[in-house]
Parts: structure tokens; C-alpha cells; sequence
């Protein structure tokens, strides 16, 4: 167990020599040893956690994070002693994002994004090849937009306003949400989505595959807190997201390359369990959500003639982007193959 979900109300975290003990209100207990945990995540109200477990978790680097019932992260335990150097990362990140290569940071952000919802499609799509309808067709006809899209993206300059006096920014942005809605329609036309998946809903969407979309993306922003977080960088101060008070935008900037692969993919697989209509999540689908994230982090992937976790492959990303900002490489996102 690398990540621990806790989702019952009752439940008591505590810590016994160099291990975690946590009981339920039945007194059932669970033991594992804190050198094998890497986080916890607290879901619910009510769950207690003693004082010398906190202490433990900041000792050996083990962040706590707290994740309100609409799937967003409120709150984070760490211990900055176990944070590396990070005054010159952070230096070189302010002065990064706002320079001209923060477009080109962005750009190489959302090309791999459109990049890896064109994976999906094609993963779905291969799997449908033969059958007699032509919902394989219409999936592959969308990758071919997204593909398209994907090297618009590539092509946009980070110098002033166009004619119609858009900025970078919102050329990006805006090539992002044109992919973002054929990526959805082609999902939805092919019947990988419900009925009652109508348009892709963020904060507070009720409809149960948007609801669970929401919390895998919360559980994929503490991966990726974490390895921004071990990477030295600000994570409040973002090159593509808009900063606000409270937002972790650069978190949610380097997410974007990995929401597609790793939640949506995995989101479409359990639509039978998922169902349809409007309700709330219940815990049961919420750890089967949980633990299917965390088991496609554990994967190998390869990437470089090498074989990596995906979990590890992660955590090189984000230090190559410290190493983009301190000027030492350049940045290319991560995509993945069908």
C-alpha cells in the first residue's frame, strides 16, 4: 500500500512504533507499515488522526491530504524540511511564466493533452474494430482532428496579439476547448458515456460520470502535488491557469497532460458500475475509483528505451520542468502510446 483513501466517518488513524494502525467505529483494525506509504487521503468529516501519526508522516516526507466531499483538495500536511533547496527554482519559475517561454511551456502542456485524449480515442477505438456499427470510425475520425489541433497548438507564438487581437493564451486555450468538445462528443456518440452525460461539468456536477470524473482528478492532483512539490516549485503560481487565492494552478496546469490516460480512460471502464443518472457517490465507488487510479499509477510504462512506473515517470516530468524553468533543458510533455 502505497496511498491510503479514508472515507469512513468514525475512522481513527494512529501509529504504533513505525507503523500505521487505523480502526473503524466496528474496532476493525488495519496495520501497515509506514516505510511502504507514500500519502494519505482523508475524505470525510469526522475522521480522527493522532498527533504522533502526524509527526511520523512529516518525519519520513508521507503528505496528508484533505479532500472535501466534492472531490477537492482543501488542505495538505508536509513538512517543508523535507523539500529540497527550492529558492532558485522558485525564482526561475516567476520569472519563467512571465516571460515569453511561458507560452511555449503552455503550448507543449495542452499539445500533450489533445495529444493523450487522441490516445484514448484510438484505445477505444481499436477495441471496437470489426464490430458492424461504426463507432470505431467515429472515434478514429475525431483522433484525426485532435491530431490536427495538436499541431496547431505546436505552431502558436508567444510574441504580443494576433489580428483579432487574442493573446497567446487564449489561442491555446481556445484550440484546447475546441479538442476538449470533440474528444467529448466522439466519447459520447460512441457510446462510451451515458445518456445522462450530456457535456463535460466540473465544480459541483451531479451527473454520476461527471461527479466521478471530478474525484479522479482530485485523486491525480495528490500525485501530482506531490511530484511538483519534490520538484521544488510554487505550486500556487501557474503559466496557463489564472492565479486566484487558494488555487493550486500550477498543479492543475501539469495535470492537464495526464487527466485523459489515467482518469477518463479508467472512468470509461467502470461506466457499468458507475451507471447513470444523478446521484451522490456512493464510498464504495469512490475506493473502487481510488484504488483502479493508484494501481494504473503503479504501471510500467516505457518511455526512452526505458521501462518506468508511470507513478516515477511522473515525478522525472516534473523535474524536467524544474529543469525548463532554471534553464537547463527543454520541456516536452509526456504522451502516451495507444
Amino acid at each position: 500500500m502505497r496511498y491510503l483513501t479514508v472515507q469512513d466517518f468514525g475512522t481513527w488513524l494512529g501509529v504504533e512504533g513505525a507503523r500505521l494502525i487505523v480502526r473503524d467505529r466496528e474496532g476493525r483494525i488495519l496495520e501497515e507499515s509506514l516505510s511502504r506509504l507514500r500519502a494519505i487521503r482523508i475524505e470525510k468529516r469526522g475522521v480522527s488522526i493522532s498527533s504522533d501519526l502526524v509527526l511520523e508522516c512529516a518525519a519520513r516526507g508521507i503528505r496528508i491530504f484533505f479532500i472535501d466531499w466534492r472531490g477537492h483538495s482543501v488542505s495538505t500536511v508536509i513538512n517543508p524540511k523535507n523539500q529540497h533547496a527550492v529558492v532558485r527554482v522558485r525564482e526561475a519559475q516567476f520569472m519563467c511564466f512571465h516571460s515569453p517561454m511561458a507560452a511555449e511551456l503552455s503550448a507543449e502542456i495542452i499539445r500533450a493533452k489533445v495529444r493523450n485524449e487522441r490516445a484514448v480515442l484510438l484505445y477505444f477505438a481499436k477495441g471496437m474494430r470489426g464490430r458492424s456499427d461504426d463507432r470505431s470510425e467515429i472515434l478514429s475520425a475525431a483522433a484525426g482532428q485532435l491530431k490536427d489541433n495538436a499541431e496547431r497548438i505546436a505552431d502558436i507564438a508567444p510574441q504580443g496579439t494576433d489580428s483579432e487581437g487574442d493573446s497567446w493564451r487564449g489561442r491555446i486555450m481556445g484550440i484546447e476547448g475546441i479538442s476538449a468538445s470533440i474528444y467529448w462528443n466522439a466519447l459520447a456518440e460512441a457510446g462510451l458515456l451515458p445518456e445522462s452525460f450530456t457535456k463535460r461539468e466540473g465544480r459541483g456536477a451531479t451527473e454520476r460520470t461527471n461527479a466521478s470524473l471530478n474525484y479522479g482528478y482530485a485523486i491525480l492532483q495528490s500525485y501530482v502535488w506531490a511530484a511538483l512539490d519534490n520538484a521544488g516549485f510554487e505550486l500556487y503560481e501557474g503559466v496557463l491557469h489564472t492565479d486566484k487565492p487558494g488555487k493550486p494552478s500550477l498543479v492543475l496546469d501539469f495535470m492537464e497532460e495526464y487527466r485523459a490516460w489515467v482518469v477518463d480512460r479508467i472512468i470509461i471502464k467502470l461506466r457499468g458500475v458507475i451507471g447513470t443518472g444523478y446521484a451522490v457517490l456512493d464510498p464504495r465507488l469512490r475506493r473502487r475509483i481510488a484504488s483502479e487510479i493508484d494501481s494504473a499509477m503503479q504501471t510500467v510504462v516505457k518511455k526512452g528505451g526505458s521501462r518506468v512506473k508511470l507513478e516515477n515517470l511522473m515525478q522525472r516530468q516534473a523535474y524536467r520542468l524544474s529543469g525548463a524553468v532554471v534553464g537547463q533543458k527543454k520541456y516536452k510533455g509526456v504522451s502516451f502510446s495507444w
